[in-house]
């Protein structure tokens, strides 16, 4: 029941950190690992839970793969306005904790301090890392 109502959510973030074509293999590593050690009707806050370890997947998952992915920006041509593909390369572009800020915050509507309980850091570090994500989605975009 706990599985079926948050796994559309949990694909969409997994998805979000590490790709489309990763994203479901990624939620069913998690919840694998999960439920070898416990039920997730034993768990206090399912949905904290998971999409911490999502995150913390995720990090793991681009350490493990850094070398094989290859992400490039294609710059629009002067005086082209970027299209959707432009943003979504330069989203995914982003390194996992400020794509995960970004995610959590602007797609899913957590406050910063939700975001820094689902991410394991504080709220002021959620901030940095949307400044930082801002910062670098601009450049990116202006060009």
């Amino acid at each position: 029941m706990i599985y079926n109502t948050l796994s559309g959510e949990l694909v969409r973030y997994a998805s979000a950190l590490v790709g489309p074509d990763d994203g479901p293999d990624l939620l069913s590593v998690v919840i694998t690992r999960t439920l070898a050690k416990q039920h997730l009707s034993d768990l206090d806050n399912p949905r904290l839970y998971l999409f911490k370890a999502v995150g913390n997947e995720a990090k793991s998952h681009k350490r493990r793969y850094a070398t094989r992915q290859v992400v490039t920006l294609r710059r629009p041509e002067t005086g082209t306005p970027p299209g959707p593909d432009a943003a979504i390369d330069a989203v995914m572009s982003l390194p996992v904790r400020q794509r995960s800020a970004t995610y959590l915050v602007y797609w899913l509507g957590y406050t910063p301090t939700e975001a820094a309980a689902v991410m394991g850091c504080r709220p002021a570090t959620v901030r940095r890392y949307l400044y930082l994500a801002r910062a670098k989605l601009r450049e990116s975009l202006d060009a």
